[in-house]
């Protein structure tokens, strides 16, 4: 016989019961005996993700304390937190972002005109507009090379 679910249920070889058991009123309850397959709701085991966990074992430590994680092997490794690090003589972020976006924005522009002058090669009409985005591919790519430098 194995030990009892959180349900109360109890192995037999291969049968599992419900054992019987004495009411409050005196009478007793006689033991049933449980389907194949059936997972009482007592037995259902919650689905807890690992972010959940993680969370569960932080918040039972003190706000800075060091967090001590087991390694395969019985050692167990102290992780500290990082010291910020000061980094000087570097361009601001926002410089670069700006240079990058126009970048971007140069090549889209470039790849649409390379597809309206393989519509001229092919010999297809093409508006105003796009004759004059055309002859602003020359001068866009002057420009995308002096920023790419």
């Amino acid at each position: 016989m194995a030990d009892a679910s959180n349900a109360g249920i109890i192995q037999v070889g291969e049968e599992r019961w419900i054992p019987g058991s004495q009411r409050a009123d005196g009478s007793y309850r006689k033991e049933r005996k449980v389907r194949p397959g059936f997972v009482p709701q007592e037995d259902v085991k919650r689905y807890s993700n690992a972010r959940i966990e993680a969370s569960k074992e932080a918040a039972l430590l003190p706000p800075g304390a060091a967090k001590a994680t087991s390694i395969p092997g019985g050692k167990k490794k102290v992780v500290e937190k990082p010291k910020p690090t000061v980094v000087k003589n570097q361009t601001p972020p926002a410089v670069d972002q700006t240079k990058d976006k126009k970048i971007k924005a140069l090549n889209k522009k470039i790849r649409q005109i390379t597809e309206l002058e393989q519509k001229l090669i092919k010999g297809e009409k093409l508006n105003d507009e796009q004759h004059d985005k055309v002859k602003k591919g020359k001068s866009l790519r002057e420009e995308l090379e002096k920023l790419s430098l």
